[in-house]
């Protein structure tokens, strides 16, 4: 699923950021990567705010479609 399809509130861990290598930079540079754990905080009409560590990340949601997670405890089964 897209970060911005989870529940609020979640814990779910980034498995895939799909858009081209600026985009990936730009999102890396702001510590979301393949394998960290973000909480989605707010999924507001045009940005999908995450935690990421102890940071709070607006994306908005042209961006957000991008990054695909799953929930946290799917990989531990």
């Amino acid at each position: 699923m897209i970060i911005s399809q989870a529940p609020i509130g979640a814990e779910v861990r980034v498995i895939e950021i799909n858009t081209d290598e600026k985009t990936r930079n730009r999102l890396q540079n702001i510590g979301i990567i393949a394998g960290c754990d973000v909480v989605l905080l707010q999924n507001n009409f045009g940005d999908v705010i995450v935690k990421v560590k102890d940071c709070r990340i607006a994306l908005n949601k042209g961006v957000a479609k991008y990054v695909t997670v799953e929930a946290k405890d799917e990989k531990q089964k």
